[in-house]
């Protein structure tokens, strides 16, 4: 198993300590499925410091999850993908990353099987959940999700994918190096074409504050700020190739209109 970068600690352990069959009262219970699901909040995205950017500009899984969610709140139920419910693809952006909590945020970097990454989240989120009367209907969710088996599971795996490339933007508006790959996948891996618009105004932005120093401070200066992990990490493009299918349902149908097809994903974070 590829070891995962995470900030030290374990809420549930540090607030509450190992469960007892005298402590199993439902309140408890929901307590300790929240602060398990809090242990996104220290886990890295990987992919990330994977390029070299230093643990203290990096954000968590946690973060990203909460992007995705805000995506699909502000996109969901309104044109042009009003045929979606937008309750629905709020709540799987909200638990489609529950599954890293033990098993952690694996890249294509990792070398882990398919199968096997599969049932390390699938075990982990098992776990997260364990105790919590919605279990079952949470885990449906996910699975969904993962299928890409509804409009709301299509939008949602695009809009995964466009956080991706919007953090990228900001990154690389900031100064950091090695950002245009990310924004290359997100291209890739998002077939709407109001999302795309949306990437493309980021990228573009992006782009010509770097170019001209806004909001990054002098490039010099910010290159060698985002320097943290440079050189130890200079393999790791070539290692994180995407895998083929994953999230190959990302560019279909969305319940949209006007979308590009058949995108041709390759993740570069998972």
């Amino acid at each position: 198993m590829c070891r995962m970068k995470r900030k030290a600690g374990q809420p549930e352990a540090a607030l509450l300590g190992a469960p007892s069959p005298a402590q199993d009262r439902e309140g408890e219970a929901l307590l300790r499925v929240y602060l398990r699901a809090m242990g996104l909040k220290r886990l890295f995205r990987q992919g990330w410091l994977k390029r070299g950017l230093p643990e203290a500009a990096c954000e968590s899984v946690a973060d990203h999850s909460f992007g995705t969610a805000l995506l699909a709140l502000f996109l969901a139920g309104r044109p042009p993908h009003e045929g979606l419910r937008r309750e629905k693809a709020v709540l799987m952006a909200l638990v489609h990353e529950l599954c890293e909590v033990y098993a952690g945020d694996i890249t294509p970097a990792d070398g882990v099987p398919p199968e096997e990454k599969a049932r390390l989240e699938r075990e982990s989120l098992a776990r997260v959940l364990d105790g919590l009367p919605e279990a079952a209907e949470l885990v449906a969710l996910w699975e969904e999700f993962e299928a890409g088996q509804s409009p709301e599971a299509r939008l949602v795996k695009q809009l995964d994918r466009l956080e991706m490339g919007l953090q990228a933007a900001v990154y690389r508006a900031e100064g950091a190096p090695r950002m245009e790959e990310f924004l290359e996948s997100a291209d890739r891996a998002v077939g709407d074409r109001d999302l795309r618009a949306l990437l493309a105004l980021a990228a573009g932005a992006g782009s010509a504050g770097a170019a001209t120093g806004a909001g990054a401070g002098a490039p010099a200066a910010a290159g060698a700020d985002w320097a943290g992990g440079t050189g130890a990490t200079a393999a790791a493009g070539a290692d994180c190739a995407g895998t083929p299918g994953a999230g190959a349902s990302a560019g279909a149908e969305t319940g949209g209109a006007g979308r590009r097809q058949a995108p041709r994903p390759d993740p570069l974070q998972e």
